[in-house]
């Protein structure tokens, strides 16, 4: 049923996303991953209902867990969720996810690439500071892993270097960016090949040797990475 849900359309789609936000709340695995499965869809009754989670499933409510109905599996896709790179429509929860992954951390090694990550995003030292220097390293580490998430990572921060620079004269950095995207494109991740596909936007004539992807060719399963 939670597979199919973002199908229907129409009051079923409030229904069943309404439906899902309370097998959330329960700490229903299936649930919180048909949620991050469909995210980048962007249906508005998805994003209402991730918002109203937001408000509900705090650091806070997490650390009040006695019961821990929020399992290792749960915490590491609401983690991914709220930090909102599978839809600009969706706000970050820095505090959330950081909260997520430093708490299974020593169980989900790849969470620390995640929390190396919050940490650049909520960073206001210089660019090459010896933290943010490493944890640009440890997402380097774990893309070198096949961490398809730090390969994004890692292109997303080349390509705004290369927009803040304004090198515009240089075609290079484009297309190394897009090098770091293939795999992940390549395995139709939906956050790689919608970056793809904005960065062809952005660079137009320059980049004659790549062109748009088609979302045709996402594979959503791809995002299941623990």
């Amino acid at each position: 049923m939670f597979q199919n849900a973002i199908m229907y359309t129409g009051p079923q789609v409030g229904l069943l996303c309404s439906f899902l936000g309370k097998r959330v709340l329960d700490g229903d695995v299936d649930a919180i991953k048909a949620l991050y499965r469909t995210t980048w869809k962007e249906h508005p009754a998805l994003i209402k209902t991730i918002t109203q989670l937001q408000e509900c499933i705090t650091s806070v409510e997490i650390d009040k867990d006695s019961e821990e109905k929020y399992c290792t599996e749960f915490l590491y896709y609401w983690g991914m969720i709220c930090i909102g790179d599978l839809s600009t429509l969706i706000s970050r929860d820095l505090g959330t996810a950081n909260h997520c992954f430093d708490k299974i951390v020593h169980r989900v090694p790849k969470a620390k690439a995640r929390l190396a990550f919050i940490q650049l995003l909520k960073s206001d030292e210089p660019a090459k500071s010896d933290r943010n220097v490493e944890s640009i390293d440890i997402l380097r580490q774990w893309a070198g892993r096949g961490d398809l998430f730090s390969r994004i990572v890692l292109a997303k921060i080349s390509f705004y270097q290369f927009l803040n620079e304004r090198q515009m004269d240089d075609a290079n950095l484009p297309m190394r960016v897009l090098r770091l995207l293939e795999p992940p494109c390549q395995k139709g991740h939906p956050v790689a090949i919608r970056f793809w596909n904005e960065i062809i936007d952005y660079s137009g004539a320059t980049m004659d040797t790549a062109s748009r992807m088609s979302e045709t060719y996402i594979q959503e399963h791809i995002l299941f990475d623990l």
